[in-house]
């Protein structure tokens, strides 16, 4: 074989090669978004939830979730990892963490289950509330009241609390204002709080409420019961 022939078909290789290669990565740059359900029959087997009420999803940007006649359903939104917590009705301290990978092909991954046993932790939001707003205007301080049965809240009076408020439109903080104890021997078991600020987005979302562990007297978070009459309405 001439040198010249035997460059052209080096040349040739080399190409093939790299189109083969261009290939495969865009192959696996392909993302297609996938779904993977946990019935209703499954999660007291698998999660320990009863009646699955709360979904809470940590990064929505990569995997979505909703909550369908009794059913959980992940959906993948992009590559990544995150966490995905549901309560149960009957207190939504008893819950579970799922450990989540989404690979590059929107396979949707089950990297852990974490289970907590919080039943005998009832977590409410005691009345109905609405905080209304117009965006980039100032809201009326609107008060809402948190109670836990089971444990206390280990807080102290203007604490911000901003960070419990999962949900809370970007602009707005929350501060305790008040407590009370039905038991002045093991801590307020009932605290209230003021949302104030500027919103600078809009929501008509129920208020989802976590309270860390430390905040109150447990070794987990504790999740707040959602109810319909308690929302954001927050427009442009």
């Amino acid at each position: 074989m001439s040198i010249t022939k035997y460059l052209l078909s080096g040349i040739v290789l080399f190409i093939m090669s790299m189109g083969i290669t261009v290939c495969d990565e865009q192959e696996l740059e392909i993302f297609k978004a996938s779904e993977f359900r946990i019935t209703s029959d499954e999660t007291l087997d698998i999660l320990n939830i009863e009646y699955p009420q709360y979904v809470y999803t940590a990064n929505k940007d990569i995997i979505d979730i909703i909550l369908q006649n009794g059913d959980i359903i992940l959906t993948s939104v992009s590559k990544g990892r995150t966490e995905v917590y549901i309560g149960d009705s009957i207190g939504l301290s008893n819950r579970a963490r799922i450990i989540i990978y989404v690979d590059g092909t929107g396979k949707i991954n089950i990297e852990g289950i974490n289970k907590y046993d919080g039943k005998g932790v009832n977590a409410n939001i005691k009345y109905a509330v609405t905080v209304n707003g117009i965006i980039g205007n100032e809201i009326a301080q609107t008060r809402i009241d948190l109670q836990m049965n089971g444990t206390h809240f280990i807080v102290t009076n203007n604490m911000d609390v901003t960070s419990w408020f999962k949900n809370i439109p970007s602009g707005l903080t929350a501060k305790i204002f008040e407590m009370f104890a039905s038991d002045p021997a093991i801590g307020p078991n009932e605290v209230y709080i003021q949302f104030s600020g500027v919103p600078l987005s809009a929501s008509s979302e129920e208020i989802i409420i976590v309270v860390p562990g430390s905040n109150a007297g447990r070794n987990w978070d504790v999740y707040f019961n959602t109810r319909s009459d308690a929302r954001y309405n927050i427009i442009e």
